[in-house]
């Protein structure tokens, strides 16, 4: 998430039904380009309150307050500015739709993000391109495959805005499919028969190798102990609790370490299909 250029500013205030800009206004400009948020959400909630300002203008400066809110990350109250944006303005309510859909995605609430989507109604073709895009990413997070396949057909490989973002989320589809699909219950009936074996099955092999030797160790000191002092010796009774403990544990580690690694693996490709979804926003709008 990053900050929004000068020009975009400038572009935005100076499209107010040709108003010339308040002092005010000019001052919360600086403070955003300066990135002084604090500063600059002061200014605004304070011009917020003239009661001359235009319904274009009201909707002007909750884009802004949803713009500095989305670059500090806090997209709950970024949502409640960019949700406050009347339909006056086709170019600040489409703004404000599509970044409210894609702050409910980055959330985790696809289902909301895509109504917000579905309901948007788009007035030329690189608009219609951004809103397939958007659901098309939608789709894959919410490992929709059938719907990604359906949207490609919408999608125009030669449109600047979504032609590289579109490939890429191809590229992630095909990771998604071309997953491992390992069982954390094989993983666990491994290690269950050679102590290490399962986390080596998981991919973590440099930890399946330490596990097997201190386990071979422990058992084997367990099994000398019992053989040379008996089954009541404190040497025993030792290796034999610290080999049990983790034989039992490398059991259930080597099924947490399938699904471990398999989540780390899913959000890794969701950032990236996040990533796809926001570039285009921040090249169409800004």
């Amino acid at each position: 998430m990053r900050s929004y250029s000068f020009l975009f500013f400038i572009f935005l205030f100076h499209n107010l039904n040709g108003q010339a800009l308040s002092d005010e206004l000019r001052f919360a400009q600086h403070l955003v380009v300066k990135k002084n948020y604090e500063e600059a959400i002061f200014v605004l909630n304070t011009l917020q309150q003239n009661p001359k300002l235009s319904l274009i203008q009201r909707d002007s400066i909750h884009i802004f307050l949803g713009n500095i809110y989305y670059n500090q990350k806090d997209l709950l109250r970024s949502n409640n500015h960019f949700d406050s944006v009347s339909v006056v303005s086709h170019r600040l309510s489409s703004e404000a739709i599509f970044f409210s859909s894609f702050n409910r995605a980055y959330l985790k609430s696809y289902s909301e993000a895509k109504q917000k989507m579905i309901r948007y109604v788009p007035i030329d073709s690189t608009e219609r391109q951004l809103r397939f895009l958007e659901l098309a990413g939608l789709s894959l997070l919410q490992r929709d495959f059938k719907k990604f396949d359906s949207l490609q057909h919408f999608l125009t490989p030669t449109n600047f805005v979504t032609d590289l973002q579109e490939k890429d989320l191809r590229e992630q589809q095909k990771k998604i499919l071309s997953q491992p699909k390992k069982s954390p219950f094989v993983a666990a009936a491994l290690s269950a028969i050679v102590p290490g074996a399962g986390k080596f099955y998981a991919g973590n092999k440099g930890q399946g190798v330490y596990t097997l030797l201190i386990s071979a160790v422990l058992g084997l000191q367990a099994w000398e102990g019992y053989h040379k002092d008996g089954p009541s010796s404190v040497r025993f009774i030792a290796y034999g609790t610290l080999f049990t403990s983790l034989y039992i544990g490398t059991i259930w580690g080597s099924a947490f370490s399938v699904k471990l690694r398999r989540d780390q693996l899913n959000e890794t490709i969701n950032d990236q299909i996040l990533f796809d979804m926001h570039i285009p926003l921040r090249t169409f709008f800004h």
